[in-house]
């Protein structure tokens, strides 16, 4: 009877083993409470990181020269009570002078549906140094309230507004068939340690099983979190939430398109992840230049007689 017993125990321990092994290669295991990441944005660090082989060991570099001031111009600081992080303006109404920003939830505890933001008017502090493509001599402050705020695993996003001085550029949510592939080149925007607001080139090194689009070069440090992902072609696409090295040396983890869009629509927004700029798609016939290549904002002007 004691040896069964003894034989019992044996199994059961191998058995919580295992499913304890075999867990730790199916999940990306993250510490959220890392010190050094608290006092600026609680960024979680990835602690057992899959793509840890294929990360580039180099020091980030900040970009902020003219040739980025499109993606920069998108981009703010976000300041909540003892922290902030970084977002990106993702749509404008021009008629209700109401900015839209996308950004991550773990800036906040818990998680708070747009429901209960109505009632609980929860407020921040959003920070810009560009006007389009206006460089300001000062950073500018705004209020802005928080939308809602989700911050469950593989779920890390929220949505903010606030009313600009300015007509601000954005950068549209693509559309949920848009295709991220292996080696493509990003644009990820961020606060990086809590400073200026910075450009960082990024290449995505693919999907891990919870859905998170992981990158390598020049990965996010605590402050980027929020910040968005772009493409050359103007599009949002991911926002950051996590790092597997607080110095930039490892992999940077996204929440995807596909999650961003599906909680906005969960939140009774799901009309903002279809603010594409539309004239963008509209067919020109052009018989001054039959090939049909236009570059951006092209107007056809017939030629004089």
């Amino acid at each position: 009877m004691k040896i069964k017993l003894l034989q019992s125990i044996f199994i059961i321990n191998c058995v919580i083993f295992n499913f304890l092994i075999l867990d730790q290669f199916k999940q990306v295991i993250i510490s959220k409470n890392h010190n050094g990441s608290n006092v600026i944005d609680k960024m979680p660090l990835v602690i057992v990181d899959p793509f840890e082989a294929s990360a580039v060991n180099a020091k980030p570099i900040a970009q902020r020269s003219l040739q980025f001031r499109k993606y920069l111009s998108a981009s703010v600081k976000i300041v909540v009570s003892r922290a902030s992080g970084s977002g990106t303006i993702v749509y404008y109404n021009k008629k209700d002078n109401i900015a839209y920003i996308q950004t991550c939830g773990h800036l906040w505890n818990g998680n708070m549906s747009s429901d209960e933001g109505k009632k609980r008017s929860k407020k921040c502090k959003v920070v810009v140094w560009y006007h389009n493509n206006k460089k300001l001599k000062d950073p500018k402050y705004y209020n802005a309230k928080v939308i809602y705020h989700s911050n469950d695993r593989s779920k890390d996003v929220a949505l903010l507004s606030f009313n600009p001085d300015w007509e601000p550029n954005y950068f549209p949510i693509a559309p949920n068939n848009y295709k991220i592939e292996k080696d493509d080149k990003l644009h990820s925007l961020g606060c990086d340690n809590g400073g200026e607001v910075a450009h960082y080139s990024v290449r995505v090194l693919g999907y891990n099983n919870s859905s998170d689009l992981v990158t390598t070069e020049n990965s996010p440090r605590p402050g980027r979190s929020g910040g968005g992902l772009m493409t050359t072609s103007g599009y949002f696409v991911g926002v950051c939430w996590g790092t597997s090295d607080y110095s930039g040396n490892g992999t940077g983890y996204f929440t995807p398109l596909k999650t961003i869009r599906k909680i906005n629509e969960e939140n009774g927004y799901g009309w903002i992840n279809e603010t594409t700029n539309y004239a963008r798609k509209l067919p020109i016939i052009d018989k001054n230049n039959p090939q049909g290549e236009y570059p951006e904002g092209y107007i056809p002007i017939p030629k004089a007689a």
